[in-house]
């Protein structure tokens, strides 16, 4: 179908998990000054603008990460949260929201590789744009360096005069490739530097969509088991038995290929399971179908767990308190 757009929900809650989880992962990458591959199978615009009137229909940033970051500047936050505040405080003077890409591109080792995956073509030519612009901030090398992007076999350097922080651009090399993603990363993959992740988020447009992620990771572990291997998925009552087959099924998986592969499975919860009413389009008035969200990361790094812990803890009770907040940090 392809019909999802995120600039609709750029900065609600799902992101604030995906993110957060993600920045303390690149943190403990970079604690070795070893290179890594980093792979991005949905990887949509990169950046998103906050008053985009998409962004404005749906408010979701207005209650996510704008709200999360007022009460950050008054409320005392896990040291673990200093650099999503950093980076997202810093993106939100200029109206804008970072993406996954955005966020991948501020970390990754200058000696590594960075390869995203869009087959939506409304998001190629933003895509396109962003990957071509330096970010706001680096947090990934002490060392300035020049900064190439390859984008559907063209080659770019990034001398951005505009950007605030164009002298401490990074040598990565990231390739956008307009094609699946849940295909291409099974094409290049165990990469040549073995070290590294890979984000999945589909939309979950279809039902199908569940089935693919769990098959495409199952041959994905196999294939590259030193990887991190990071999933988002939705929490949806309709949705609950694909949900938590696709989990099963991946932890069964790794847990068959090593048992001692080390799993988290985190989930924030903005409402309960049961806060919305099905109904149609025009009658819907009622909380958001999409009532949080989970991260199942394979071959998390140590004190990950720890880390989301206190995240989420800090998060339920700063935001979405109207909504029951709760959260869950489970490791197999």
């Amino acid at each position: 179908m392809l019909s999802y757009r995120h600039a609709f929900h750029a900065g609600n809650h799902a992101d604030i998990l995906k993110h957060s989880v993600l920045v303390n992962i690149f943190e403990s990458l970079n604690q070795k000054d070893k290179p890594y591959s980093v792979f991005d199978t949905h990887a949509g615009s990169g950046i998103y603008s906050l008053d985009d009137e998409r962004a404005l229909k749906t408010n979701e940033a207005n209650e996510g990460i704008i709200e999360l970051l007022k009460k950050m500047d008054n409320i005392d936050f896990p040291e673990s949260l200093s650099n999503y505040y950093k980076i997202t405080d810093l993106y939100k003077r200029h109206k804008e929201y970072p993406g996954s890409v955005e966020f991948e591109k501020i970390f990754t080792n200058p000696e590594g590789t960075h390869t995203v995956f869009e087959l939506n073509t409304s998001e190629i030519k933003p895509l396109t744009e962003n990957l071509k612009r330096a970010p706001r901030i680096l947090l990934n090398h002490p060392t300035p360096s020049n900064s190439t992007t390859s984008t559907n076999n063209n080659t770019y350097t990034q001398t951005n005069n505009n950007n605030t922080n164009s002298n401490l651009c990074k040598s990565v090399k990231s390739v956008s490739n307009f094609s699946d993603g849940l295909k291409g990363i099974l094409s290049l993959t165990p990469p040549k530097i073995k070290r590294g992740l890979v984000l999945i988020d589909p939309s979950y447009e279809e039902k199908n969509d569940y089935k693919l992620a769990e098959e495409t990771i199952v041959k994905l572990h196999k294939k590259w088991n030193v990887g991190i291997i990071a999933l988002w998925y939705p929490l949806l009552a309709h949705r609950a038995i694909e949900i938590e087959a696709m989990k099963n099924s991946i932890i069964a998986n790794a847990k068959a290929q090593n048992e001692n592969t080390n799993i988290m499975d985190a989930r924030l919860l903005v409402n309960k399971p049961d806060s919305h009413t099905e109904t149609s389009l025009e009658e819907n008035a009622g909380p958001p179908r999409l009532y949080g969200s989970g991260m199942l990361i394979i071959n998390f790094p140590w004190k990950l767990d720890e880390k989301t812990k206190d995240n989420l803890s800090y998060i339920t009770n700063a935001i979405y308190k109207n909504g029951c907040p709760s959260y869950e940090v489970n490791m197999y």
